[in-house]
């Protein structure tokens, strides 16, 4: 059986419909169920701590690097302009701090800039934070990728077969490491692909979804992109000494990045120099600065965005087949 995606989202006031009737949301449904399981099945035996915290807050924390493309969701709730949370990571910096290995949530994260192929306004976000520097948690991302591979084999296999017509492309790869490339040579190698790069802040070039899904196509999925440039990444990632990249990295399969994960700056001083550099104003980020000053930790997290992750899973090309409820912030949705 051959199930294809109904692409309810264009037409969404038929949407409840399509949702109630399809089997491709019921095997949605399964997916996420499964990850979820996972997710916690993993973390539970990694002895990290699931956390929740509160979705609005004062300080933003993905639109920080000048050549993000992602926009905060503000919101005002009794007169006071707040944000929804585009991550959980500064909780979870807090929260590994009040535990011994770490913390995890998994849970919605809400971004404002327009929906696409590659972009919801709101999805689910399976995030940690840990002590330790970016081998470990590059390591940690890669076992946990593993696991979610093998228990959706384990419990799903079926359903994704149903969509796909085989599950070649979970065992490939599982079967293989996961390969690192540095932002620096795929500069190099993308350089006379058309489009693959874009001039993004201070002259620094960026690579596109082009060039993502080039790199993929050369190296397969799962590749690292490591040694990010650090005036494109957030003040939060830590500067690697004598150099002007971070200890941060992208991991690309798909469509192009489903994770991005780096190690934090360390110390008052630094996060000052850090916050200089890419121009934010340290007087929203006091609260971040005293956290290092009463506990010094070195920790790293990643962010994995389920629904791109999803998008591997069933091989499409299209986040909005990937989301049970619409949600497009230039419409208001129900329910």
């Amino acid at each position: 059986m051959n199930i294809i995606p109904p692409a309810s989202w264009k037409t969404p006031d038929n949407h409840i419909h399509v949702l109630l009737q399809s089997p491709w949301y019921k095997i949605m449904v399964r997916l996420y169920k499964s990850i979820f399981e996972a997710t916690h099945e993993f973390y539970k035996q990694e002895q990290i701590f699931p956390m929740m915290f509160p979705i609005t807050t004062g300080a933003i924390s993905s639109p920080m690097g000048k050549g993000s493309d992602s926009v905060p969701v503000q919101i005002e709730i009794k007169d006071n302009k707040v944000y929804l949370a585009d991550s959980m990571q500064f909780s979870l910096e807090i929260g590994t701090r009040l535990s011994q290995k770490g913390a995890y949530y998994i849970m919605p994260t809400f971004r404002g800039e327009q929906t696409d192929e590659r972009h919801l306004n709101e999805f689910i976000h399976s995030e940690v934070e840990i002590p330790g520097h970016i081998d470990d948690i590059m390591s940690l991302a890669e076992r946990y990728i593993k696991y979610l591979i093998q228990y959706l084999l384990k419990h799903n296999a079926d359903d994704i077969a149903n969509i796909t017509g085989d599950v070649k492309h979970m065992k490939n790869a599982l079967a293989h490491d996961f390969i690192r490339i540095s932002y620096q040579d795929a500069l190099i190698q993308l350089q006379n692909v058309p489009n693959a790069l874009s001039v993004v802040c201070d002259n620094l070039l960026s690579i596109t979804k082009i060039g993502e899904k080039h790199l993929i196509g050369k190296y397969g999925d799962f590749t690292w992109l490591t040694d990010l440039p650090h005036t494109l990444v957030p003040f939060y990632q830590a500067k690697q000494p004598n150099s002007s990249n971070a200890y941060a990295a992208d991991l690309l399969a798909g469509i192009g990045e489903i994770l991005g994960c780096g190690q934090r700056v360390l110390s008052p001083e630094d996060l000052d120099k850090s916050l200089a550099e890419h121009d934010v104003d340290a007087n929203a980020y006091a609260w971040y600065r005293q956290m290092r000053e009463i506990q010094p930790m070195q920790t790293s997290g990643f962010g994995l965005g389920i629904e791109r992750f999803i998008l591997w899973v069933i091989k499409h090309n299209d986040i909005r087949d990937c989301t049970i409820l619409l949600r497009d912030h230039n419409n208001i949705s129900a329910p």
